[in-house]
């Protein structure tokens, strides 16, 4: 019977790329989050950059870590809000939330879990992260941080669910509950006092002491750190069942909190138009009003 071989072509590696800086050195990938002028926040296109990273570092057989890191003052903001508000202003939809759209992929498609990779990263935390940023860090099985760091999750503050069965499930349950039920914030110093991070540092050596922790890995079996990281996936892996609960809970709080707006703009516009507010009430307060 005919073996068929599919080897990794080196000429696919992601190059060009605009949202992205994305490097190889020996046995070590590096994934830079390069917006620095919104904070390193993530749109649809630095997304679908994003997954192409992930992907290569999976196929990649000479890889064997990756390290994650952002430009700027900034790990990663969370999703880019203006960029969200441009679409909305057209009454369309972005494009990973579009199904019409090539990019489309619910959630965005940004995270390592989004293309199942089986092999090790690393934050190296250079600034704050929150919302989607909090994400890809949680999903590095080691971290590093800088001393002036920090993480947080603002999800149920403007009126989202975010991910918090993945919070709760990859941080200590009251660490978790702190970050999404109250807006908190962990400083570098907090993190590693609740083992949410291996080390903190300073900012001037923060690359170099993630790369210790590559050269620590890339010393044992490749075959059986993948093996140790795919049992580490499984054991935090949630049934189809709550995944598809979450989404939908997520659907559910975004459409209440949309009413509410429409609501709310329309009594800001009933109280600000005298027309409207003069009709509104009540034949004998209108009589009183316009006798003021």
């Amino acid at each position: 019977m005919s073996r068929y071989e599919s080897p990794y072509d080196p000429s696919s590696s992601p190059r060009n790329l605009e949202h992205v800086i994305y490097e190889k050195k020996g046995h070590v990938a590096y994934v830079t989050l390069n917006r620095p002028e919104v904070r390193n926040a993530l749109h649809s296109f630095a997304y679908a950059e994003m997954r192409s990273c992930w992907r290569d570092i999976s196929l990649d057989p000479d890889i064997y870590v990756g390290i994650v890191t952002g430009t700027g003052q900034a790990f990663c903001a969370g999703r880019d809000v203006k960029f969200l508000a441009q679409y909305q202003a057209q009454g369309k939809r972005t494009p990973h939330e579009d199904p019409n759209h090539p990019l489309f992929h619910w959630g965005g498609g940004g995270q390592p879990q989004d293309a199942n990779l089986e092999k090790p990263l690393i934050a190296a935390i250079n600034g704050f992260a929150v919302g989607v940023g909090l994400n890809i860090i949680l999903q590095c099985q080691l971290r590093v941080m800088v001393e002036d760091a920090w993480i947080g999750d603002q999800h149920t503050n403007v009126g989202r669910v975010g991910a918090p069965h993945e919070m709760y499930a990859a941080l200590p349950r009251t660490t978790a509950a702190y970050l999404t039920l109250c807006n908190g914030r962990l400083t570098a110093q907090e993190c590693l006092q609740q083992a949410v991070v291996n080390k903190v540092v300073p900012k001037d050596q923060l690359i170099p002491a993630a790369e210790q922790l590559a050269e620590m890995i890339c010393l044992g079996s490749p075959l059986a750190v993948q093996a140790a990281i795919r049992l580490y996936r499984l054991t935090a892996s949630f049934p189809p069942s709550l995944l598809a609960y979450a989404r939908q809970q997520e659907d559910l709080v975004v459409g209440g909190q949309a009413e509410q707006d429409d609501q709310h703009q329309d009594e800001v516009r009933r109280i600000e138009e005298p027309g409207r507010r003069d009709r509104s009430m009540p034949p004998d307060r209108r009589a009183t009003s316009r006798s003021r």
